[in-house]
């Protein structure tokens, strides 16, 4: 079995906290403009100062802050939209598996084709339409992601209805709901955790671009996306608005993979078996 991956959980377990705890442990808040101190760099540069320990950015507003806050806000839209994904794509996938026929073609086909449509770009369109708020950012998501569940959870339900346990449900009566919600779910749990773990980066990811491209979330809300795009005019001048929160994201997707890795191959009995 491998070894638990110290560091991805760290890194999870920090911005998680200050994530929750983010109103206590802020210095500043993220929206407290002092155009006096705009511009200035982290403490270990020339002309930085512990009091804004990664420096401000054009409109005096201390970096730090922005960060903590920006880790509620990612992690808030992750959480919701894959809440949202794993009820609407494993729901599809039980039914479309289990049920199978014209059933399973038609939402199979709804699958295929939001799948092969590219997913910043539908998303972006959906937020274009709907205009940039945090619930449609988690909606458009949503609607965008699901596909990638049902898919998933439809292969696993078909080798399931296969087996010994089902055929005896249907024999004593059991209902196709009965069976789906009491034999068929519990048992593509595993699968569903793993899938929720590495979608969660993927989502921080989406989340970000939108904000990067002005779909997303709006200002003056501190989003990782948008204070990333706010730094592109000052990237050679005061390259900390661009590059520190690229780092967070960079640090909490790639954390999320490796722990969704691991959980891959803990709950996998077939790797587990290798």
């Amino acid at each position: 079995m491998r070894r638990i991956p110290i560091i991805p959980l760290v890194i999870i377990i920090f911005f998680s906290f200050i994530a929750i705890f983010a109103p206590y442990i802020s210095p500043y808040s993220p929206y407290e403009m002092a155009l006096d101190d705009r511009l200035q760099p982290p403490f270990w540069q020339a002309g930085g100062s512990l009091a804004h320990p990664l420096g401000t950015d054009a409109l005096g507003r201390d970096l730090l802050s922005r960060i903590i806050f920006g880790s509620r806000l990612s992690l808030l839209v992750a959480i919701l939209a894959l809440f949202l994904c794993g009820v609407i794509g494993a729901g599809i996938g039980i039914i479309s598996g289990y049920l199978g026929g014209r059933v399973d073609i038609v939402l199979m086909r709804i699958a295929d084709s939001t799948l092969s449509f590219p997913i910043i770009l539908f998303a972006l369109i959906l937020m274009v339409a709907w205009g940039p708020m945090l619930s449609n950012v988690i909606i458009g998501i949503s609607l965008v992601l699901w596909a990638r569940f049902a898919r998933v959870i439809r292969g696993e339900v078909l080798s399931l209805k296969e087996k010994d346990f089902i055929a005896q449900a249907r024999i004593v009566g059991c209902s196709s709901v009965h069976i789906m919600a009491y034999h068929i779910f519990p048992n593509i749990l595993n699968t569903l955790v793993v899938l929720l773990t590495l979608q969660l980066g993927w989502v921080i990811i989406v989340e970000a671009t939108l904000s990067f491209l002005g779909a997303g979330i709006p200002p003056p809300e501190p989003a990782w996306g948008s204070m990333t795009a706010d730094g592109r005019n000052y990237i050679t001048t005061a390259w900390w608005l661009t590059i520190i929160p690229g780092m967070a994201i960079m640090l909490v997707v790639l954390a999320f993979n490796l722990i969704g890795d691991w959980l891959r191959d803990i709950l996998d009995p077939k790797l587990r078996q290798v």
